[in-house]
C-alpha cells in the first residue's frame, strides 16, 4: 500500500510542473512525514535525482519541500553518498542562487567529511573540494562555515593536507585572499585552525605562505582588521609549539611588543592594548619567566590597566594575572616585588565587592587561579600563597564568607571556587576554624539553592578532606561531620519527621 501510494506521487513528480508539481511534492513530504509509514520503507522508491532536478526552480515554496525531502533522504544513505550518487547534483547545488540549497549540499559534505569513506571519496573529487573552497566566499556564514568544517577534516587526513596545498585548490586560496576583507580573513581563519593539526599540517601551511600574509596585516591602517589579525595570531601562538615559534620567526611578535611600547603615544593604540596583552598572556601561561623577563612591558602595564578607566583594559588586565598565575612559575613570575603583591592583592578584593558583576566575577576568578595548587604545595609556595592572602585586607576569608551570603548565585559559587583553590593550605584552614561562622557555613547546605553551587560546596569539602592537614586542624567532631557529608553527597536533603496530634487542625 505504502509503495504503491509512493510510486504513484513519484510519477506525477516526473510528469508534472507548476502548481501540480508542487502539490505532488507536497504530498510526498506528506506520505514522509506520516506516522503509519516507516521512512526506510518508502525511500527505496523514491529516486532521489529526481527531487534534486526539483531544484532548478525560483518558487521558494517549492524549494523548500523539496530541501526538506532531501534532507529525510539522504540522513538515511551513507554519507559518502553524496558524492559516489549525486556528485554532479551537488556541484549544481553549490552553485544554487538559493541559500538553503547552498548550504543543504554542503552540510552533506560536512557529513560525508567526517566519515573516512565519505573522506576518500572526497579525495577522489578534486572538482568537489574546488567548490568547497570557494564557498568560503558565500555570502551567507552559514555557508561558509560549513565549507571550513569540511577543508578542515580533510586536512586530518594526511593525503588530505597535501591535496589541500598542491596548486590546483592552492590557487583557489590565493584566488580568495584578492577579494573582501572578511573573505580574506575566513582563509586565514581555515589555515590558522589546520595549521593545529599536526607538524605535517603546519608545514603545508607555512609553505603556503598565507601564514606570513596573516602577519603582513599587522601593517595595514584598518584597525579593525589589525584587531582581527592579533586574535588570529593569538590562537596561532596559543595552538602549539609550531605557532609560537613562526610567529616569532615572522617578526610577529617583536611588532607587537613595539605597539605595545608605543602605546602611550598613539591614542588609537588603546584600541588595540586588550588584544595585544591578551596574545602575551597566552605566551605567559605556557612560557611566564622567558615571557616576562623578555618583554617586560607586558606586565607593567598589566599592572597599570588593573585600576584604568576603561573597563575594557581592566578587565584583561585581571583576566591576565590570572591566567599567568595558574602555574607555580606563572606565579612567581606574577609576584616577583613585595610591594607590589600587597597592591595587586588589594585592588583585587577591592574589585570582588565591586558593583560591576564583571569586575567582580573576573577578580574571583583570578583569586581562584593564585591561591590554586594541583598538588599538596610546597612549604615556599605555602608561604608566598599566604602572604598574598593576607595582603588583601584585615580579614580576608570573613570578607569572602560575607560576600558568600549576598543574593547571587553566581557570587556564591565563585566564592566557593576560591574556599576550594584554599583547602589544601594549612594556614587557610586554620583561618577556616577560627573565622565566625565559617564551620556552620559549610556545613548548611541550605546556603546553595542551584545545582552547580551545591556541587562547588561539596568539592570543596572533598579538597578538604583530602587535604594531609584536614585531620591535624579540624577538631575530631567536625572531621567525622565533614566525612558524613562527603558520604552524603552534594544533593542530600534531610528528611524532617512530622507528627500529627489528635485534635490538631
Amino acid at each position: 500500500m505504502a509503495a504503491e501510494k509512493c510510486a504513484e506521487i513519484v510519477q506525477r513528480i516526473s510528469i508534472s510542473s507548476g502548481q501540480e508539481l508542487m502539490a505532488a511534492l507536497q504530498d510526498l513530504s506528506a506520505l514522509l512525514n506520516s506516522p503509519s509509514f516507516s521512512l526506510r520503507e518508502l525511500v527505496p522508491h523514491i529516486p532521489v535525482h529526481l527531487l534534486f532536478g526539483c531544484l532548478s526552480t525560483k518558487n521558494d515554496e517549492q524549494i523548500d519541500v523539496c530541501k526538506g525531502i532531501l534532507k529525510k533522504l539522504l540522513s538515511l544513505e551513507k554519507a559518502d553518498a553524496v558524492i559516489m550518487h549525486y556528485h554532479d547534483f551537488v556541484i549544481e547545488g553549490m552553485n544554487h542562487p538559493v541559500f538553503e540549497v547552498r548550504e543543504l549540499c554542503l552540510s552533506e559534505l560536512e557529513r560525508c567529511s567526517a566519515t573516512i569513506n565519505g573522506l576518500e571519496a572526497l579525495l577522489d573529487n578534486v572538482d568537489v573540494l574546488v567548490y568547497t573552497v570557494r564557498a568560503l566566499s558565500d555570502e551567507n556564514l552559514s555557508c561558509a562555515k560549513l565549507a571550513t568544517k569540511t577543508l578542515v577534516n580533510t586536512a586530518k587526513h594526511d593525503s588530505g593536507i597535501e591535496l589541500l596545498f598542491q596548486h590546483q585548490i592552492k590557487s583557489e586560496f590565493e584566488a580568495l585572499l584578492l577579494k573582501k576583507d572578511v573573505i580574506r580573513f575566513r582563509v586565514y581563519e581555515l589555515i590558522v585552525t589546520i595549521q593545529a593539526l599536526s607538524d605535517r599540517a603546519f608545514e603545508n601551511c607555512k609553505r603556503c605562505g598565507i601564514l606570513e600574509k596573516l602577519g603582513k596585516e599587522l601593517d595595514g591602517d584598518d584597525m579593525l582588521l589589525r584587531l582581527n589579525c592579533i586574535e588570529l595570531l593569538t590562537q596561532m601562538a596559543d595552538s602549539g609549539e609550531n605557532g609560537l615559534m613562526f610567529a616569532k620567526e615572522i617578526g610577529v611578535v617583536k611588532r607587537l611588543y613595539n605597539l605595545l611600547l608605543s602605546g602611550d603615544a598613539d591614542p588609537l593604540m588603546s584600541l588595540m592594548l586588550p588584544s595585544i596583552i591578551r596574545f602575551f598572556g597566552f605566551l605567559a601561561q605556557s612560557r611566564p619567566v622567558e615571557v616576562t623577563e623578555q618583554y617586560p612591558a607586558f606586565l607593567q602595564n598589566v599592572f597599570s590597566f588593573l585600576t584604568a578607566c576603561d573597563p575594557a583594559l581592566k578587565l584583561i588586565a585581571i583576566e591576565t594575572v590570572g591566567a599567568v598565575s595558574l602555574s607555580e612559575a606563572g606565579l612567581r613570575a606574577v609576584f616577583d616585588n613585595t610591594i607590589r603583591n600587597d597592591e595587586v592583592m588589594k585592588i583585587l578584593c577591592s574589585n570582588i565587592k565591586s558593583s560591576d558583576a564583571d569586575i567582580r566575577s573576573r577578580s574571583l576568578e583570578a583569586l581562584v587561579s593564585i591561591f590554586y595548587s594541583p598538588n599538596v604545595p610546597s612549604d615556599e609556595l605555602s608561604l608566598l600563597a599566604k602572604s598574598l592572602f593576607t595582603a588583601m585586607t584585615l580579614n580576608p576569608l570573613q570578607t569572602l564568607l560575607d560576600l558568600s551570603r549576598q543574593p547571587f548565585e553566581d557570587v556564591h559559587c565563585a566564592v566557593l571556587k576560591v574556599f576550594t583553590s584554599l583547602a589544601k593550605y594549612k594556614w587557610a584552614q586554620e583561618h577556616m576554624t577560627t573565622c565566625p561562622g565559617f564551620l556552620e557555613y559549610l556545613m548548611d547546605r541550605s546556603t546553595e539553592t542551584d545545582k552547580a553551587g551545591k556541587e562547588q560546596k561539596y568539592e570543596l569539602i572533598v579538597a578538604l578532606l583530602r587535604s594531609p592537614f584536614s585531620k591535624e586542624t579540624f577538631e575530631k567532631p567536625f572531621h567525622l561531620r565533614l566525612r558524613e557529608y562527603e558520604r552524603e553527597g552534594p544533593f542530600y536533603v534531610r528528611v524532617q519527621a512530622a507528627v500529627a496530634f489528635e485534635g490538631a487542625d
